[in-house]
């Protein structure tokens, strides 16, 4: 797999795009809604089903919804095969033609973003869930996929984590709008499948990375790569203990995509990889990749909410996802790495 400057992101695409070829004869004329459809994972998603139809004989419809709360990106998605609607998905609205498929990726994941809206966050996570849910039995759905999240386990005592765990989460802490409107998203979505037949599957992603992540995020790794890139350090907001298992976004969009065109409805599985690794190792697997000398410095944050309630360890339990759809996660976390610090360099420095 190259890192040349050819585009990290748009080889990403094909990777993805060919993995799926699978499902391709039954995509022919479907119409799939994608809401978050700029956000980081809704700019894979959307991509990657324009690529697609570029080689269907009848190609999709590509409907985007966005709020452009959080997105940077408000170019234009000019493709005939693609509508773009700027809409909030908390509020009320209605889409007056057919939906074969819808994928839920909206979400106000940023940790800094969404301790400044919480209670926008909870909307967009319940009755924006809950809006979808109910256009998804409105228009007989074939398959919706619904975008939790890891933060659901809290900080988790059993390693690797599996789905079956409850999870340990403070519901009044400085993460609590993100994680409990999580929980509360699945508690409906499992509500409607049961009830009304919703053919949902849940994903649980665990820190994904890659291109179109903002480097002011307030996620470790653009944190960090934002750092050695801008400012010749490296700067780590605990003792570097705590651990985390990262997924580069390649293997986690086809891991959701063949979860959306699978049969298994009702499903709930972690995404991710499970190759764990202090906060510490990935700051030094980062100075070794760049250039110039930079440093690493542990520096106590001055936000005393910056680490609250933060998890010291969070590892995924894959047996699931890999029974379920013969999930093998491709790209480690130095290739993974090493390809952002090309797509950085070349996009937004």
């Amino acid at each position: 797999m190259s890192n040349n400057l050819e585009d990290i992101f748009s080889e990403d695409i094909s990777i993805i795009a060919q993995d799926l070829k699978q499902f391709y004869d039954e995509l022919e004329g479907k119409r799939i809604l994608i809401a978050g459809g700029k956000g980081f994972l809704g700019t894979y998603f959307t991509n990657v089903l324009i690529r697609i139809n570029q080689i269907l004989s009848k190609p999709m419809k590509i409907i985007v919804l966005d709020s452009l709360i959080t997105s940077k990106d408000k170019k234009e998605l000019n493709d005939f095969n693609v509508d773009f609607l700027e809409q909030d998905i908390s509020e009320r609205f209605e889409i007056s033609e057919d939906v074969d498929y819808i994928i839920h990726a909206a979400s106000i994941a940023s940790p800094p973003t969404y301790r400044k809206f919480p209670i926008k966050t909870i909307d967009v996570n319940y009755q924006g869930t809950k809006n979808l849910l109910e256009i998804a039995k409105d228009k007989k759905i074939t398959s919706m996929l619904f975008l939790s999240s890891s933060e659901i386990y809290g900080d988790p005592d059993i390693f690797p984590t599996p789905e079956s765990y409850v999870g340990k989460v403070s519901c009044t802490g400085p993460r609590a709008c993100y994680d409990e409107s999580k929980r509360l998203a699945e508690t409906v979505s499992i509500l409607y499948y049961q009830q009304y037949n919703i053919p949902i599957k849940i994903a649980r992603p665990f820190n994904v990375y890659g291109p179109y992540l903002n480097l002011n995020d307030g996620r470790v790794i653009p944190d960090f790569m934002n750092n050695a890139i801008n400012n010749s350090e490296i700067i780590i907001h605990s003792d570097g203990s705590p651990t985390r298992s990262f997924c580069y976004v390649s293997d986690a969009i086809i891991a959701f995509l063949k979860l959306l065109f699978s049969k298994h409805d009702g499903i709930i599985c972690n995404v991710g990889n499970d190759e764990e690794i202090s906060m510490k190792n990935v700051a030094k697997m980062i100075q070794n990749m760049m250039e110039n000398p930079i440093s690493i410095k542990m520096i106590k944050s001055e936000d005393p909410n910056y680490i609250k309630d933060n998890p010291q360890r969070r590892c995924p339990d894959l047996s699931l996802i890999k029974k379920s759809i013969d999930y093998v996660p491709k790209i480690d976390l130095e290739e993974g790495l090493k390809r952002i610090n090309t797509w950085y360099r070349k996009n937004l420095v």
